[in-house]
């Protein structure tokens, strides 16, 4: 009896409902993830880079002045670019990049690179206070977010097997469920920690400016310290794990490759500069290693496999190229498909750079005017894509370089009178604001698109059991540019059109069928509630006949 009354009310829930999901951005083949694009913060990935540095698109956000050095570097990652922009945190679609989701948060909170896994995003935090928080990649909506204080996180964190390890300014390295937030253990060191952790299976190292570089085990509740290595200056640079060695830089002009396994120095090197701090991540690929520096405008690529020994700028043994590039401070570099970007920050223009990894001649240079900071460039996807925080007005950039993508396919589930159905949209735009509240009424869905300034095309495939018939099709209230003739199968309809795809600049289609499923009249509901009532009423007046 129960269950008749039940069912009755769902059927009826059901004849009205309709929702429509929508699924599906640029499926990233090489994303880059994290901070220096993997846990071993090796600052190589398997994309290509441009031939040119021609621009796919361009975001911008009006800000306000701020310090030029906290520009940070994106992650791209499921199709999405996640930046932070000065206290603000955006996703951008990495094909056009139109805005998907903003979260506000103060002005003066400060983000560092974020890290993401698993459908979450993490970024460490500074300024008002300081802490570590979680974001959902989808939707930007806040999971969890623990205050550290009185310790800021000025690098970024490292997720590595559903831990979230972050170093402090009060000189503890942190470890947090990544799931929860909630804390599981901190490790304390001499000094303030700027350098990011670095994961290598069961261990995490990391440097402080206690002038030490520390190995420990995580595969406990608590760290196992297994070594630490005693550099003669403050440690910012973040490892790089490359097979059995590590390597950093320090505030002393030196950099180390050590054996990961025992901590035993293999070789060093240094700058005859006396004065110049390794601070920047290396680059490792190949067996070469990549070593820029914010003091001056050399690059250098170094032989991971040199003998052990002490060694120097000018030491030919070790050197595999040296350049000098216009721009006396340079950014972290970043191998990718056999080139090498390197950014300046310093001079007026500033430069983003691709060099041939191999010889350290320049493939393109992009020159920027009028900036206040850049952020480390990145690779994904064979694109390029940069920060930069400009002044008059102020502004903060996202820019992608290098060639359109391919279009990408939208599925939207709609749910109409118990009924499930597949629209699936083919476009080379972002599309947002699918709307399905007039297609049982006068036949309509809609939505908008957005694209980069090229032709704009869409694909629609609509099942003829829900929309079909003579379709009109509208863009901005208008025909679109060209509308090819209705195409498919027995069971699905096809139209495909084109448009302006004018930059910055949402554009309304409406679709619109002369036979489509009927809206449920709503006059209707009561009466068949009623209906329903009284068949379970009459049921259970009738008799029951004797055994």
């Amino acid at each position: 009896m129960k269950k008749l009354l039940i069912f009755s009310m769902f059927a009826i829930v059901a004849l009205l409902s309709f929702a429509p999901v929508a699924s599906a951005l640029h499926n990233s083949i090489t994303p880059w993830s994290t901070y220096r694009h993997d846990a071993a913060h090796s600052g190589s990935t398997a994309s290509d880079v441009p031939s040119t540095n021609s621009t796919l698109w361009a975001w911008s956000t009006q800000s306000v002045a701020g310090s030029a050095s906290l520009v940070s570097s994106p992650i791209v990652v499921d199709g999405r670019v996640i930046v932070d922009a000065l206290g603000s945190i955006f996703a951008l679609d990495e094909t056009t990049g139109v805005e998907l989701w903003k979260r506000q948060t103060s002005m003066w909170q400060w983000f560092t690179a974020p890290a993401s896994t698993d459908g979450r995003v993490f970024f460490g935090y500074h300024e008002e206070s300081g802490g570590v928080l979680c974001l959902n990649l989808s939707t930007g909506v806040e999971i969890w977010n623990r205050d550290a204080s009185p310790g800021n996180v000025n690098s970024a964190p490292l997720v590595h097997r559903g831990v979230v390890y972050a170093g402090l300014t009060d000189n503890y390295t942190r470890a947090f469920n990544a799931t929860t937030g909630l804390p599981m253990w901190g490790y304390r060191t001499n000094g303030p920690i700027y350098s990011s952790p670095t994961a290598d299976e069961d261990m995490i190292y990391f440097g402080s400016d206690d002038g030490r570089l520390y190995a420990l085990n995580i595969t406990s509740s608590a760290p196992l310290s297994v070594w630490n290595f005693t550099a003669n200056g403050a440690i910012r640079s973040t490892p790089v794990v490359d097979g059995g060695r590590i390597f950093f830089g320090s505030d002393n002009h030196m950099l180390y490759a050590l054996n990961k396994t025992t901590g035993g120095l293999i070789w060093s090197w240094a700058t005859t500069d006396t004065g110049i701090k390794l601070r920047n991540s290396v680059a490792v690929a190949n067996n070469i290693v990549y070593v820029t520096s914010l003091y001056n405008g050399n690059v250098y690529a170094l032989r991971a496999d040199v003998a052990p020994g002490s060694y120097i700028d000018t030491s030919t043994e070790i050197r595999y190229w040296t350049k000098t590039l216009e721009g006396y401070a340079l950014l972290e570099p970043v191998y990718a498909g056999g080139k090498l970007l390197v950014a300046t920050t310093t001079g007026d223009p500033g430069h983003y750079y691709a060099l041939e990894a191999s010889t350290g001649n320049i493939l393109w240079d992009r020159q920027i005017k009028w900036w206040l900071g850049f952020g480390n460039p990145v690779a994904a996807d064979g694109r390029v894509f940069h920060t930069l925080y400009q002044v008059d007005p102020f502004n903060f950039y996202v820019y992608c370089l290098g060639s359109p993508f391919p279009p990408t396919i939208n599925h939207y589930a709609v749910t109409v009178g118990g009924q499930n159905y597949d629209v699936a949209v083919e476009t080379n735009s972002t599309v947002t604001n699918f709307n399905t509240t007039s297609l049982t009424s006068v036949g309509e869905l809609n939505f908008k698109v957005q694209g980069i300034g090229t032709t704009g095309m869409s694909n629609i495939t609509i099942p003829k059991s829900l929309l079909n018939g003579a379709f009109n099709v509208t863009v901005d209230g208008g025909q679109p540019w060209y509308l090819a003739p209705v195409s498919g199968n027995s069971t699905h309809s096809s139209l495909y059109f084109t448009y302006n795809g004018t930059p910055y600049y949402s554009h309304v289609v409406k679709i619109t069928g002369t036979t489509f499923i009927p809206e449920f009249p709503t006059g209707l509901v009561l009466p068949l509630a009623v209906a329903c009532l009284s068949l379970v009423a009459l049921k259970l007046r009738k008799p029951h006949k004797l055994p």
